[in-house]
């Protein structure tokens, strides 16, 4: 699902990858985040990057769906913006992980949004 060639791998292992090529991001509060996806049948990937104040996730969403979002207390990353994704195997801290793995695929925008305003 991450096209490999297209990532900078970072001294710590990390991966930088570009938002708006494969697949869009969207940002959200870890709390609401956690929250939405108890409301998501098949929630697709989602990164967490616990080096912030309030942690958050990173959901993997089709491309193109950045330019249509509009969802308060939510960012969403498509052309130009970039994300670090942890290594494909690291499921739990420290540093960033996959609260769900990148092989499940991507969540449906339309689900996300659903799910985010039904928890807000």
């Amino acid at each position: 699902m991450i096209d490999e060639s297209a990532l900078t791998m970072t001294a710590a292992g990390m991966r930088l990858a570009p938002a708006g090529v494969e697949w869009d991001a969207v940002k959200v509060g870890r709390h609401l985040g956690v929250r939405a996806i108890e409301q998501i049948a098949e929630v697709g990937a989602v990164a967490v990057d616990p080096f912030r104040r309030e942690p958050v996730l990173y959901f993997l969403v089709p491309k193109g769906s950045a330019a249509q979002w509009d969802v308060p207390e939510t960012a969403a990353l498509g052309t130009d913006a970039y994300v670090v994704l942890p290594p494909a195997h690291r499921d739990a801290p420290p540093g960033p992980y996959w609260l769900v793995p990148e092989q499940h695929g991507l969540t449906p925008a339309v689900v996300l949004r659903q799910a985010l305003e039904s928890v807000r």
